[in-house]
């Protein structure tokens, strides 16, 4: 059509639609990127101890008596173990015929010798601590049961029985060989023996502690009675001990040198109490001396027991074991450390040569991460390995190159990691307590990346 007008539009220039190009790959990239990165972990520091139970298998060692039989023959227990008894309460009897025991054993006059509701009771309560206590490995615990449930029987018709003991006696006519015997104090009565009754806490050993050379006699098992045997023990004071193995480890790891008190736990029942507390050093060994005062009669008959020493450790900052990584630093003689010049940092003087070859010794500042008696640990990036140092006021020269490794965590408060070191100053399975305000060392507050041996120095975790 003439006359027609035809408006021509401008290209966009291809370099343009090129660039958006690249900005939108580039986008779609770091979104990918983001996506698939794995999520860092980081803990905040906080200050803190570590509470740490130590668990000893301890001996315990009581004011305790054996009293052997003046007689033989059949063998009945009045007491239960474990129970306070007072001096003149019958203990046991021993019959020399049988004949006596038999008639006691059938003896249950009707409406007389009934069990009582405490009586059952009692009853209940032994068969509930059996159940609780068993142990498959010993068998000693069926004679256990068997010798309580006889024994809370025959209590609760003791008194009975002793009013009628005469005649029943009589009729036997075997007044002269049935002895009653009678505690002979008070205390708590035991009816077993180990050899341990007179050990004290200066006069136990090592091999005390072996519990393949223990052997524990339940007297309660026999039925039969022998002249000279032992018959009972008692325990005639609250006052008793729990002595456990050391090493010289475990009195710095719990710091028990300075102790005069401690809390435990026993592990049989989780009954926690404070106990006074003492090392005993022999040529044998080195022990621990828990004093008591209370709780004996709930022990009364145990000898070995699995307690906790219930201690907190050393405070400082509370950092997780998998924050802890290793880092290598140069390892420089303390001894070419010095200042340079007007400045107050501290450096190496090091040898350099000018555009004429001729040494030149100038001072390079370092950034020293530690410092012992000994050496000090360098940033490898302060130096090149090679170089030369000299030391100040002598011709010593050192070269730069041995590495140690040091312990460390990455702090990434400013979304970088930054190594950090630490010094270790107690731990357990979980966490580390680390020494507060050391050279490039963290503070309270500060982010740390919790699985540090997946990083690097410098890498950007954000």
């Amino acid at each position: 059509m003439s006359g027609s007008k035809v408006v021509r539009y401008k290209r966009r220039p291809r370099a343009v639609a090129f660039i958006f190009a690249l900005v939108l790959i580039y986008i779609i990239c770091f979104v990918v990127l983001y996506i698939s990165k794995s999520k860092v972990q980081t803990y905040e520091v906080n200050t803190g101890s570590l509470t740490n139970n130590a668990v000893y298998t301890a001996i315990a060692l009581r004011s305790e008596s054996v009293y052997y039989s003046p007689y033989s023959g059949n063998i009945n227990y009045y007491q239960r173990e474990n129970t306070r008894v007072k001096k003149g309460d019958t203990v046991y009897s021993v019959d020399e015929t049988g004949r006596v025991s038999d008639i006691l054993a059938g003896y249950n006059k009707v409406g007389e010798n009934s069990l009582s509701k405490q009586n059952l009771a009692d009853i209940k309560s032994t068969l509930n601590n059996y159940k609780n206590d068993y142990d498959g490995s010993d068998f000693s615990y069926i004679y256990d049961l068997k010798s309580d449930l006889n024994a809370a029987v025959l209590q609760s018709i003791n008194e009975n029985i002793m009013n009628n003991i005469d005649s029943i006696i009589e009729s036997t006519g075997s007044r002269d060989l049935f002895r009653t015997i009678p505690a002979e104090t008070n205390g708590i009565v035991v009816y077993s023996v180990d050899g341990y009754e007179s050990k004290e806490p200066e006069t136990i050993t090592s091999s005390d502690f072996n519990k393949d050379n223990y052997n524990k006699s339940n007297l309660k098992a026999e039925s039969i009675m022998v002249t000279g045997n032992p018959a009972y023990k008692m325990v005639t004071s609250e006052n008793w001990y729990l002595m456990i193995k050391l090493n010289h480890d475990d009195i710095s790891k719990y710091g028990l040198q300075s102790k005069k008190t401690i809390d435990i736990k026993v592990k049989k029942d989780n009954m926690t109490f404070t106990c006074g507390f003492s090392i005993i050093e022999k040529g044998d060994g080195i022990y621990g001396r828990l004093s008591l005062d209370s709780y004996m009669i709930r022990y009364a008959s145990e000898r070995f027991l699995d307690i906790e020493l219930v201690t907190t450790g050393k405070s400082g900052m509370k950092i997780p074991v998998s924050s802890v990584t290793e880092n290598d630093f140069y390892e420089i003689p303390k001894s070419y450390m010095t200042k340079g010049g007007n400045s107050n940092n501290y450096g190496f003087i090091v040898e350099k040569y000018d555009e004429n070859g001729n040494i030149v010794p100038s001072f390079a500042e370092a950034d020293i991460y530690k410092t012992t008696d000994e050496y000090v640990y360098v940033n490898k990036e302060s130096f090149e390995s090679g170089q030369v140092i000299v030391m100040p006021d002598s011709s010593s020269r050192f070269v730069i190159g041995p590495v140690a490794k040091l312990k460390g965590v990455y702090c990434v408060n400013t979304g970088y990691t930054i190594f950090c070191p630490v010094e270790i100053l107690d731990q357990n399975n979980e966490y580390y307590i680390v020494k507060q305000k050391i050279t490039h060392g963290i503070t309270v507050y500060d982010r740390i990346l919790l699985e540090a041996d997946k990083y690097k120095p410098n890498e950007m975790i954000y």
